[in-house]
């Protein structure tokens, strides 16, 4: 279907004796491709402001620069096809499907920006798509709006779940809630079609000089920011939030959704280690740098990749801080290349989710790619992701892709091997020993 366009041309005619005093405004009915005149009466010789005549849009500047007019019959039946993008899978791995759902000419259509915004965003969704285990295809709603600011703070964007669900098929823990996308990948069915898995949004009031000065979002993908606001960075972090990590506590040390634990609530800890879940109510156990993640494999790579000893703090500041306490790692502990994600950001470039990243999104039920997991613990289902991990090393080496990689939950194992192609055997935390001791 080919889009037609019609130019609207308006005539200021001066004259005393061309009509009559009929009506004061004469509109010519015109063919489809053909231009119209609209005759405007005018016997008093009155001043009229003029709008400047109509010109369409062209089909770049619409749909972008990357689509062409022969492209858009394929989705012309529905319009808002031409604001999604799929990110295509890769091996096994997830894939997104991105809805910049912004009016024309705002946001991630903006007439001069709105390229560049894409461009990155989708750079940043294709990160995460090569570090997470599938196959999921996320849907993504990407929005950018004027939220305000001024010259020494402003919210740069944010970023949730669409929805939580429990008592899926192959849901690891009972009544205990978890982000859509991720059941996705661990039923192998996106429980509801009709609604966006992650929605994000950016402040567009960033890139204006009465917010922040004159530090703006940096839309290119090499990580050359300077000053600015790294966009990519930004959105590995808000999609980090979508993909799980994310809590249901309040201020008063209350917690639920609908009445039900989060996923990544049931890994938090005091620093006794004892859930927080677990205990009586109170501000005291969510403030105060008191809070610590327990997961077995972010604290393993805390320990073991970062260097730290002990808990693996969590930002929880007196005094608690909306949208920021208990979603973050803790801004003091984590710097440089381990601040993806820290509440606030000081414009250093964060490319790919460190290790402690990856092992807490384990932790609540992601899997890596080349990964296969084990614990000779597990009972029900198994596909050998981290979520119902295999409960023999056998079937790990059986699945594992060559050259990936077999990782043990602590214990001792004490089954005869084999292993006849290449791949690494790793501790997923603590010590694990195979073999007759």
């Amino acid at each position: 279907m080919k889009t037609q366009y019609h130019l609207l041309c308006l005539l200021f005619l001066m004259s005393f004796h061309l009509f009559s005093l009929e009506p004061s405004l004469k509109i010519q009915l015109w063919a489809p491709d053909q231009p119209v005149d609209i005759l405007i009466y005018n016997p008093n010789n009155r001043p009229i402001d003029l709008p400047q005549p109509y010109t369409p849009a062209t089909i770049p500047e619409v749909y972008g620069q990357e689509i062409e007019e022969s492209q858009i019959e394929a989705v012309a039946q529905h319009m808002d096809y031409r604001k999604t993008e799929f990110v295509a899978a890769v091996g096994n791995n997830v894939s997104f499907s991105i809805t910049f759902n912004d009016g024309e000419g705002e946001g991630f259509f903006d007439r001069n920006l709105g390229r560049a915004r894409r461009d990155a965003f989708r750079f940043a969704a294709n990160i995460w798509a090569q570090n997470l285990q599938g196959p999921a295809e996320i849907s993504v709603q990407a929005t950018m709006t004027p939220r305000g600011g001024d010259q020494a703070s402003a919210v740069l964007a944010s970023a949730g779940a669409g929805q939580f669900w429990r008592n899926f098929n192959n849901a690891p823990i009972k009544d205990v809630q978890y982000p859509e996308c991720l059941v996705e990948i661990i039923s192998g069915k996106d429980p509801d079609t009709k609604t966006f898995e992650i929605n994000v949004d950016f402040n567009s009031d960033v890139d204006e000089n009465d917010v922040l000065g004159t530090r703006g979002f940096y839309y290119g993908t090499d990580g050359s920011n300077g000053n600015d606001f790294d966009f990519v960075t930004i959105t590995l972090h808000e999609l980090t939030h979508g993909l799980g990590f994310v809590h249901s506590f309040k201020p008063n040390g209350t917690h639920g959704l609908d009445g039900f634990m989060i996923i990544y609530d049931h890994f938090l800890v005091n620093r006794f280690g004892q859930r927080l879940t677990t205990l009586t109510a109170s501000p005291i156990n969510v403030t105060g740098n008191n809070v610590f993640w327990g997961g077995l494999l972010g604290l393993y790579a805390f320990n073991n990749d970062f260097g730290g000893t002990g808990g693996l703090p969590i930002h929880s500041p007196t005094p608690w801080v909306n949208g920021s306490s208990i979603s973050h790692l803790d801004e003091t502990t984590f710097t440089g290349d381990w601040e993806l994600m820290t509440p606030n950001n000081d414009g250093d470039v964060d490319h790919e989710p460190d290790t402690i990243v990856l092992g807490i999104l384990q932790d609540i039920g992601y899997s890596l790619p080349r990964s296969r997991y084990v614990n000779t613990n597990a009972t029900g289902f198994e596909d050998g992701s981290c979520a119902n991990p295999f409960n023999t090393v056998i079937e790990a080496l059986h699945s594992v892709p060559a050259n990936g990689f077999v990782r043990i939950f602590p214990g001792t194992y004490k089954e005869k091997l084999t292993i006849n192609k290449s791949v690494e055997v790793r501790s997923c935390g603590g010590i694990a020993v195979i073999g007759i001791q």
